[in-house]
């Protein structure tokens, strides 16, 4: 995902990288076989030693909407006459999966000023919003990488709407999460699993039910797909950006080892 170029201004805030400070994306539990995983671990190094010879931007401007607003994406051509011709306005891409957003309406999820983007860099955005349900699976939830990313969308892609009438949606898999001891049982010293750490904020989630969606990245080879058994993605849980100490608007979804959950196929849960 491309965004707009960072200004770095001071701040004191600590930097991200040390054991405390862990985002799971870091360490997606992926078979780091060449070239992808390669190229993956060396844009980690280099973005950590980046952090720490330079200052981290300081967050963008905020949005003119707020958390818990209700929103409709512009139509296709409204949305056009904002792009330049890579489809792009102010540096961030409109995806091919936002195209089936058009028209929709959704909720104000999080106001964007800072995140870490997909080469581990940490960026800063201004008048951009993510919104609730407006996952890269798109609108049909065949599209996308697998990892159910939240989609990024500028002021000018939105206009004010009122709510709409909740629908129903299907259901295949239920999850509840297992108790704190049982999960701290599985996690090495650094409070890791195949790699990918339980990170703070997760521990408020346990003993609670949830939609479940396993983790099948389609974006990438066979050869890399993931490791330690099954993954999976719980509907409405999110990354707040707690484990980071520079902040991280992205509302990436939070990664669950199965080991961590009780599942229960859908036409057995009451």
């Amino acid at each position: 995902m491309a965004v707009e170029e960072s200004r770095f201004t001071h701040t004191a805030e600590p930097l991200c990288g040390t054991a405390a400070n862990r985002c799971q994306y870091k360490n997606l539990p992926l078979r780091d076989l060449p070239p992808l995983g390669v190229v993956r671990r060396a844009r980690i190094a280099r973005e950590g030693l980046r952090e720490r010879r330079a200052d981290i931007p300081a967050p963008g401007r905020p949005s003119r909407f707020a958390e818990g607003d209700w929103v409709r994406v512009k139509d296709e051509a409204a949305v056009r006459a904002t792009l330049d011709d890579k489809d792009r306005h102010r540096g961030l891409w409109f995806t091919g999966s936002q195209w089936s957003f058009c028209g929709g309406v959704y909720q104000v999820e999080r106001i964007v000023r800072r995140m870490i983007d997909d080469h581990y860099r940490v960026r800063r955005l201004s008048g951009t919003v993510a919104l609730a349900g407006a996952t890269c699976h798109g609108a049909d939830g065949t599209q996308g990488c697998g990892l159910d990313c939240a989609l990024l969308f500028r002021d000018e892609w939105l206009e004010p709407a009122p709510a709409p009438v909740p629908a129903p949606r299907p259901v295949a898999l239920w999850a509840t999460v297992r108790g704190l001891a049982e999960i701290r049982a599985t996690l090495d010293p650094d409070g890791r699993l195949h790699g990918v750490p339980f990170q703070p904020g997760m521990e408020h989630h346990t003993g609670t039910r949830h939609s479940a969606l396993e983790l099948r990245h389609r974006s990438l080879a066979w050869w890399q797909h993931p490791t330690g058994g099954r993954w999976f993605i719980l509907d409405g849980l999110r990354c707040g950006g707690e484990p980071l100490a520079t902040g991280c608007d992205r509302r990436c979804a939070l990664l669950w080892h199965e080991s961590w959950l009780h599942l229960e196929p859908a036409a057995t849960a009451p």
